[in-house]
C-alpha cells in the first residue's frame, strides 16, 4: 500500500474542522495543547488511510504513518526541530541501518530510526487565554514556530528536496480574539507550497 499525500491533505482538513465543530459544541473538551495534540493524533490513526501497517526498509519489521515528536535535522546537522505530529511512509522508514548482524548498514542517528522522503507534518498550538493571540502570544508562539519550520524549508530546499516536506500550521484559539499582527500574517502567509495555516476556534465568550 503507498500513501496518497494529495488524498491524505484532504482528509486531514477535514478531520480538523471535525475537531473544530465538535469544540464548538463541546468547549470544555480542548483544555490544553496536549489534548489537541492527542485528538488530532486519534482522528488520523482511525483513518483507515493511515491505521494500516506497512513493510519498512527492514525485511519482516512493519510501521505505521502517523508519529509524534519525530525530530528533523537543522540547519547545523542538528536534531532540534521537533514537530508535534510527522506522517511518513513506512516504506521510507529504517530502525536497523546500524545493526549489529549486518555491518554493511549505516549506523542510526541518535535517536535510533531514519526516514527520508515525502512527510507531512504539524505544528499545533492552542490559545486559552481570555485575551486571545495578543501581539505577545502571537510573536513568542505562532510566528516562532512558523519561523523554525520555515528554516526546515530552507534546508531541503537548499538541498534540492523541499518537495518532500509539507506542514500544517493548526491553530486553536479557545476564544476568537485576534492582534492585527496575526490577521497580517493570516493573510499574508497562511498557504504555500511548503505549508498551510488553519486557524479554528471554540468561540467561547468570557462574561
Amino acid at each position: 500500500m503507498t500513501l496518497d499525500f494529495d488524498l491524505l491533505k484532504r482528509l486531514i482538513e477535514q478531520a480538523v474542522t471535525e475537531i473544530e465543530n465538535e469544540y464548538k459544541q463541546s468547549q470544555g473538551l480542548i483544555l490544553t495543547e496536549g489534548d489537541l495534540k492527542c485528538l488530532l493524533y486519534s482522528r488520523l490513526i482511525q483513518n483507515n488511510e493511515l491505521s494500516q501497517r506497512m513493510l519498512t526498509q527492514n525485511h519482516g519489521i512493519y510501521a505505521k504513518p502517523v508519529h509524534s515528536e519525530l525530530s528533523w535535522y537543522d540547519e547545523n546537522n542538528k536534531l532540534s526541530i521537533l514537530p508535534d505530529i510527522t506522517i511518513i511512509k513506512p516504506e521510507n522508514l529504517s530502525i536497523l541501518s546500524g545493526h549489529p548482524g549486518d555491518p554493511k548498514l549505516p549506523n542510526l542517528p541518535s535517536k535510533q530510526y531514519r526516514f527520508r522522503g515525502s512527510a507531512i507534518i504539524f505544528e499545533l498550538k492552542f490559545i486559552r487565554n481570555k485575551t486571545g493571540i495578543t501581539p505577545k502570544t502571537f510573536s513568542g508562539a505562532i510566528e516562532k514556530d512558523f519561523l523554525k519550520i520555515k528554516r526546515l524549508h530552507d534546508k531541503l530546499f537548499s538541498q534540492g528536496v523541499a518537495d518532500e516536506m509539507f506542514c500544517y500550521f493548526i491553530i486553536f484559539n479557545k476564544t476568537d480574539k485576534k492582534c492585527q499582527e496575526f490577521e497580517r500574517f493570516f493573510t499574508q502567509d497562511s498557504q504555500s507550497d511548503w505549508h498551510k495555516v488553519i486557524y479554528c476556534t471554540g468561540d467561547v465568550r468570557f462574561h
